[in-house]
């Protein structure tokens, strides 16, 4: 089994030689920056109060008793720094996060994320990226049973592409990542999976700055933790066709996203294995100097191991418009309709005794203060309403936050 989340930076050097390898670049880069250089270091500090932290039903208690609501705090620093040399551009990251709880303290967590990148160039025919980045994530208690530690996951990715532009607007290119993920508590761990993922993209791009692609991405995916048995596989080879495109439709609004279509199969499970089309497509309204509105339509598919599903379809629509009242102050706000259908009965048991299906409103407005250019201040509101087939997954959560960003 894996190490714990806790015992990460002791059994595995790689982890810190990431973070500080990442913060040496950015150190190193900023002290050799000139005035053209974009170098910051930014420190938050965030309180939240959530009354259902862990997304129970109504007139339901964590474990038996316990206070439904909590307070947050959130404490983070941040550097970054990007330069331009000729045609190369090189850019680095830090962040270091600790989230700490006032009732459930046995919930408190830190978090560690960093990324380098190379946008290369070799004169005007060859172009391409290389970076590695690490992200760490808290997983959502909406989707957990109540537990009382936080489940942590770390993405840590390793990525290379080269482009040939043939022609000033068209352009053949490859790529290929290394991804895994892996979670801090014992009782995930059996859903860490580790993949190698090759990349094939044909791009036009004319001289307008819109841009279409046909993308495709091949994915040969492993659970070291899990042996194959009747409920779940222990990999996967996953193939994702996409067009992506940014399309300016006009002088006040962009189209941008991208359409597809997913095929998963297992090596042993073929009752796990399902296809679906996907896509998600954002389109941005200008309307004033002071006012957009974007709108998000999604649809997604992904993997779920479980007695009565083998898939879930996420399908969403938002729309979140903000106003710069001034050059100091903004308001911003969002609305999303989310369903999920769980789909793909295993035959393992009665469908009909546990079926699932969720339909999820989120409703959040914000205000945003900057009284002097190196202070943000925000406030904000949420509420998030789940209506499911499961009454024991369906809940109301309101958060009310208030933060402080002061960057250098």
């Amino acid at each position: 089994m894996r190490p714990t989340m806790q015992n990460i930076a002791r059994t595995r050097p790689s982890l810190v030689r990431l973070a500080l390898a990442g913060a040496s670049l950015v150190l190193a880069s900023a002290a050799l920056a000139d005035s053209a250089d974009a170098f910051n270091i930014s420190i938050s500090q965030s309180l939240q109060h959530d009354d259902n932290l862990y997304r129970l039903a109504d007139g339901v208690q964590p474990f038996g008793t316990g206070p439904r609501a909590d307070t947050i705090s959130i404490t983070s620093l941040s550097a970054t720094f990007e330069r331009r040399y000729s045609l190369q551009n090189l850019s680095a990251s830090v962040d270091l996060a600790r989230v700490g709880f006032d009732t459930w303290d046995t919930l408190d967590y830190s978090t560690r994320g960093g990324k380098v990148r190379w946008d290369w160039a070799i004169a005007k025919r060859w172009t391409g990226v290389l970076s590695a980045s690490q992200d760490e994530t808290a997983r959502d208690f909406g989707d957990l049973a109540a537990r009382r530690e936080s489940s942590v996951s770390r993405q840590r990715t390793y990525a290379a592409e080269a482009n040939y532009w043939w022609h000033p607007d068209w352009a053949g290119g490859v790529g290929f990542e290394q991804f895994s993920s892996a979670y801090s508590d014992t009782a995930s761990q059996t859903s860490d999976y580790d993949a190698a993922i090759g990349k094939l993209k044909l791009t036009y791009r004319p001289r307008s700055g819109n841009s279409v692609a046909l993308a495709g991405r091949f994915t040969d995916g492993s659970f070291p933790n899990r042996q194959a048995g009747v409920l779940s596989d222990d990999g996967f080879r996953q193939t994702d066709w996409r067009v992506e495109g940014q399309w300016r439709l006009t002088g006040h609004s962009q189209l941008s996203g991208y359409l597809g279509f997913t095929r998963r199969r297992h090596p042993n499970l073929t009752y796990r294995d399902y296809a679906g089309l996907t896509g998600r497509l954002t389109h941005l309204w200008l309307p004033t100097g002071k006012l957009s509105v974007s709108t998000v339509v999604r649809r997604e598919i992904g993997a779920r191991d479980d007695l009565v599903d083998n898939f879930v379809v996420t399908r969403a629509l938002s729309l979140s418009p903000t106003w710069s009242v001034s050059p100091r102050v903004a308001l911003q706000g969002r609305v999303e309709w989310r369903e999920r259908d769980f789909r793909g009965d295993p035959g393992i048991i009665n469908i009909a005794l546990a079926s699932q299906n969720d339909r999820t409103r989120i409703f959040n407005v914000g205000a945003y203060y900057t009284p002097i250019d190196a202070l943000r201040l925000s406030l904000s509101y949420s509420q998030q309403v789940r209506d499911s087939d499961l009454a024991s997954a369906s809940y109301t959560a309101r958060v009310a936050s208030f933060s402080a960003q002061y960057t250098f």
